[in-house]
C-alpha cells in the first residue's frame, strides 16, 4: 500500500494507485487484504484510490495491522503517525486579517452602544 490515511479503532483506511482501476493486481490486492486475521470486511473507494479495513480489535490492533499490511505489502510507505499514538497538540494562531476584523468588530459594537445609550438619555421621560 503506499498510504496510510486515517484510522479509529475498529476502522483504517489506506490509499494506493493499484486500487484506482480494475486489474488483477487490484484482486489480488483485495484477496490479500481481506485474508488477514481480525478484517471482517472491507469497502472499496475506486475513485479515491482507497480501501476502509474494518478489523476486530480483540483480534488484532491497529499498529499491529498497520505492520501486517507493511510486510504484506513492501512498497507501502511508512504513515506520519501511527494508529493509537497521540499527536502533540497544534498551535493555533489566528491570521492577522482574523485579528483585524475582531477589532473592528469591536469598535462598532461599541459605537453602536454608545449611541443607543446617548440617545436614551436625551428622551424625555
Amino acid at each position: 500500500m503506499n498510504e496510510y490515511l486515517h484510522h479509529v479503532p475498529g476502522r483504517m483506511r489506506i490509499r494506493t494507485r493499484v486500487l484506482r482501476s480494475e486489474s488483477q493486481e487490484r484482486s489480488q490486492a483485495l484477496r490479500r487484504l481481506r485474508a488477514i486475521p481480525g478484517v471482517r470486511s472491507l469497502r472499496l473507494n475506486e475513485k479515491a484510490a482507497s480501501v476502509t479495513l474494518y478489523y476486530d480489535t480483540a483480534a488484532i490492533s491497529g499498529p499491529e495491522l498497520l505492520q501486517t499490511l507493511r510486510r504484506e505489502c513492501p512498497q507501502a510507505t511508512m504513515p506520519a503517525a501511527t494508529p493509537n499514538t497521540p499527536r502533540p497538540p497544534r498551535m493555533i494562531s489566528r491570521p492577522i486579517a482574523a485579528e483585524i476584523g475582531k477589532m473592528a468588530l469591536g469598535v462598532l459594537v461599541n459605537k453602536g452602544v454608545s449611541y443607543s445609550l446617548a440617545s436614551l438619555l436625551r428622551s424625555p421621560i
